[in-house]
This record gives C-alpha cells, structure tokens and sequence, in this order.
C-alpha cells in the first residue's frame, strides 16, 4: 500500500493531538500537586531570598525588648 501525503500528515496530526491529550491529561490528574509544588517552592525561593533580612530585623525587635 502506498501512503500519501495525506494519510501522512493526518497520522502526524494525530500523534501530537494524542501527544497533547496525555499531557494534559497527567496535569489535571496532577493538579493539586503540581499547585503544592509550586506554592512550596514559590515561598522557598521568597526565605532564601529575602529571609536573612526579615529575620534579622525580628531578631533585633525582640532583643531590643529584652
């Protein structure tokens, strides 16, 4: 049988819609971790870059009262 263009490129097509389905379909069965993943990561990157400097001024508020 010989292919053509045609069956070619729908056979193409249907791979990366099927490509697609499956991702989306591990991202909303993954969602709340996925979104868990984010948020912690999101406030790790926050403490490391600004922690030292709202830790440092607690620390001197509470030993000012002290």
């Amino acid at each position: 049988m010989s292919y053509t263009l045609s069956d070619v490129l729908d056979k193409v097509l249907a791979a990366i819609q099927d490509t697609l389905y499956y991702i989306a379909d591990a991202i909303a069965t993954n969602a709340s971790t996925i979104a868990t993943v984010v948020v912690v990561g999101s406030l790790a990157f926050v403490m490391a870059r600004y922690g030292s400097r709202i830790f440092r001024g607690i620390l001197g508020w509470v030993r000012g009262i002290f």
